[in-house]
């Protein structure tokens, strides 16, 4: 029985779920492919259909053409991004941070919407919160979280058709399933909100849900808390099935893969636990993990970056490390696995782009 393949990766954590997994080609051991320079990156790339689209903290828009290791558009926003974009249809759905660099409070950001095909503005929306936060789709509408405390629901042209406001910034990308959404703010509350904006429910965590965004699995939703929490929660209620405690914040959003789930934290470490709760290994790097581990369900390495400029390769089954990569700046932009390729951005302002490994022949 041949084995169907999704080659695309074309939003944040590959998926609405927000899995950080999807079914594409194995890259295995991951050799290196091209480096390209294109300005300091912390958003995280997204691929489909041969072309790489990935976000610049020198606000600026970069469409790669992998097949042919060349860049095919690019549109300079003059603000910077770090919230990674969302492919949607013929649309590349991006979102400024204008005070990320020099914490100008007057810099006016922008929700746009590019062609993918030729970069050309499409649509944009000017509004006063920074976002960090990465669009997701419901429907034909995009939702994402504001640093003004609103998480906003907008349609295909542009146009805001709800908010939910809560207490403090939204940094947490949401995640949806059956039209329902799913996110967590500085407030220290989790949210589920229903399309139409209406809350479903709500329940406090332990401290802000400052970056890691909502894993959903079946009736459960995994997420980790600045505080050092990472939980399990029930999606229905909100109610926590099993939570686990370190002393570093958790910014990384988690990894489903083979019914274990997978969270890099700030104490240098990945924790691999079952559903139920159960430690199944650790991993210790050399420096804070910010970035959020990626993988193919066809694979057996996970792949992340590190603040200590590393790219690892990290068997999911055992933890033990099979591949690591140099780079020359931090690591906090989360990779994209697609189509049997490795691409990762880093803070040195390279785009390190991998394949897989192949033995080379020899002729006697």
């Amino acid at each position: 029985m041949s084995i169907e393949f999704n080659d695309s990766w074309n939003m944040f954590r590959g998926n609405i779920r927000r899995t950080g997994s999807t079914g594409t080609k194995p890259v295995t051991k991951p050799s290196l492919y091209w480096t390209i320079e294109l300005g300091p990156m912390v958003s995280s790339p997204v691929y489909e259909e041969g072309f790489l689209y990935i976000l610049t903290l020198t606000g600026r828009i970069f469409c790669l053409d992998i097949s042919q290791r060349k860049i095919r558009w690019h549109h300079n926003i003059g603000i910077p991004m770090v919230s990674s974009p969302l492919i949607l249809g013929d649309m590349i759905v991006c979102a400024t941070f204008g005070n990320w660099i020099h914490g100008d409070t007057s810099k006016d950001n922008i929700i746009f919407a590019l062609d993918k095909n030729d970069g050309s503005m499409i649509w944009e929306h000017h509004a006063e919160g920074d976002f960090f936060s990465s669009p997701c789709p419901i429907g034909k509408n995009i939702v994402l979280g504001s640093m003004d405390h609103n998480l906003y629901c907008i349609n295909s042209t542009g146009e805001i058709i709800w908010n939910y406001e809560t207490k403090d910034q939204i940094w947490s990308s949401p995640s949806c399933h059956d039209d329902i959404i799913y996110f967590g703010s500085d407030d220290g509350f989790i949210y589920s909100v229903d399309s139409d904006g209406s809350l479903k429910w709500k329940s406090k965590l332990s401290g802000k849900i400052r970056s890691s965004s909502p894993c959903l699995y079946g009736d459960l939703i995994f997420i980790g808390t600045y505080n050092g929490g990472i939980y399990c929660i029930d999606n229905f209620n909100g109610t926590t099935n099993w939570y686990k405690t370190i002393e570093k914040p958790v910014l990384s959003s988690p990894l489903l893969v083979k019914d274990r789930i997978i969270f890099g934290t700030s104490d240098h470490r990945l924790y691999c636990f079952d559903m139920t709760g159960s430690k199944l290994w650790e991993f210790e790097t050399g420096g804070k993990i910010w970035s959020s581990p990626v993988c193919s369900e066809h694979d057996k390495l996970l792949f992340f970056g590190g603040l200590d400029s590393y790219i690892y390769g990290i068997n999911f089954y055992t933890g033990n490390q099979e591949w690591k990569f140099p780079t020359m700046g931090s690591i906090d932009s989360s990779p994209c696995v697609a189509d049997g390729m490795l691409f990762v951005g880093s803070r040195d302002g390279i785009l390190y782009s991998f394949e897989k490994h192949v033995e080379p022949a020899y002729i006697s």
